[in-house]
């Protein structure tokens, strides 16, 4: 496969479950070496459409393909050697041991190496003694993301895999996105922790009802959302830069708060707070990008 050929090309994709479109006319690319966040509501179609592209389900209607081949349930599995999937609240084989699953999977196509082995037991402290039956949630959800790295994929496939994760274990994974990234990997990763995929991701696919209403670089959205800007000063200033919006003032202690939302040029910003006086306190961090997706959520937008 070339470096231009994309690892997933979905194609004017349709599933539909009667006359229920889960899935409807989607298109989308994934180059080589990208880290994608595949980002949306329940029922907005992200899981209908990683089953198909995992061979799980048939398309109703378009063309799934990974690594430039056609995909359906009959073929799939060529493709699964070379992918790591795991998703929330995934069926593990309930009977077996941590160890057991992992070493069964590691027979599957190419294996591990022991370096890499190594690297996930010490990251990921699975508990691999106890049959998986008996594991609380997160612990199962280590085994899953385990095994999704263990073979050392060329794609991987996540769907919200850090459901049942604590906070040290969330950032744990995120840093193993960051790694395989790192390698040039291929990753897939739906989620509902907007968080997360603008901390680790180039790019967001926003789906909503069934279909893709937003596909755009996480610069793109950052500068969208742009800067939450909130300073104290001893002196008022005249008036906020250019491109400021939501201005609050307050006044306390002989001290002016102030607070707002700025999407201009970020020089322009640095100048205007040098030339705050009396500045006694300044914070400026991103913007809440909750409010920069339900704009891009809006009903109109998916018409």
């Amino acid at each position: 496969m070339s470096e231009t050929t994309p690892v997933i090309e979905l194609s004017g994709v349709t599933k539909r479950f009667g006359r229920f479109a889960a899935v409807d006319d989607v298109t989308l690319r994934v180059m080589p070496g990208e880290v994608v966040g595949f980002v949306g509501a329940n029922g907005a179609g992200k899981t209908t459409t990683i089953s198909m592209l995992l061979g799980f389900l048939n398309a109703t209607k378009g063309e799934v393909k990974l690594f430039g081949q056609g995909i359906r349930p009959q073929n799939a599995h060529k493709s699964h050697r070379r992918i790591g999937y795991a998703a929330g609240d995934m069926e593990l084989p309930a009977s077996l041991t941590g160890k057991q699953y992992l070493t069964f999977l590691n027979h599957q196509g190419k294996g591990t190496t022991p370096e890499l082995k190594d690297e996930l037991m010490k990251r990921f402290s699975p508990q691999l003694g106890k049959k998986i039956h008996a594991l609380s949630r997160g612990n199962k959800q280590k085994i899953a993301l385990v095994s999704a790295f263990l073979r050392d994929p060329d794609l991987i496939v996540l769907d919200e895999p850090t459901s049942g994760l604590d906070p040290v274990m969330q950032e744990t994974f995120l840093d193993m996105i960051r790694d395989a990234k790192a390698k040039g990997k291929t990753v897939f990763m739906s989620s509902h922790y907007l968080q997360e995929v603008m901390d680790v991701c180039d790019r967001v696919i926003l789906m909503s009802g069934g279909r893709v209403v937003q596909d755009m670089d996480v610069a793109e959205l950052l500068a969208m959302g742009g800067k939450q800007v909130r300073l104290k000063s001893g002196y008022r200033p005249t008036k906020p830069p250019k491109g400021s919006e939501s201005v609050e003032t307050e006044f306390e202690d002989d001290l002016l708060t102030l607070s707002f939302v700025f999407k201009g040029d970020m020089g322009e910003l640095q100048r205007w707070l040098a030339g705050v006086k009396q500045l006694k306190d300044v914070e400026v961090s991103e913007y809440n990008l909750e409010e920069v997706f339900s704009e891009l959520y809006k009903p109109e937008r998916t018409s």
